[in-house]
């Protein structure tokens, strides 16, 4: 479920958004639910992974699922490349 969590944060930092309520509150989800999903805790349900497809123009399923980049557009993979890069 990690790896979940860290493509969540990693969209969350790619977006702009430097504090996890913020992309909760952009998803409209309570914050606790957001951050037991970045730290692993629990993963997303179907449900709630579809409505942040929805939030997020050209966001997967099998991004957030699995990591596959190939149905992403471009600007948004260069955004989330770009926000990788600039995790410590």
């Amino acid at each position: 479920m990690t790896d979940i969590g860290e493509r969540l944060r990693l969209l969350r930092l790619a977006l702009d958004m430097s504090v996890a309520a913020q992309f909760a509150a952009y998803i409209g989800i309570e914050p606790q639910t957001y951050n037991n999903w970045e730290r692993g805790r629990q993963r997303p349900q179907l449900d709630m992974a579809l409505l942040i497809c929805r939030r997020v123009p050209g966001l997967t399923l099998d991004w957030i699922y699995l990591g596959e980049a190939a149905g992403l557009p471009m600007g948004l993979n260069d955004k989330l490349i770009e926000a990788a890069a600039s995790l410590p």
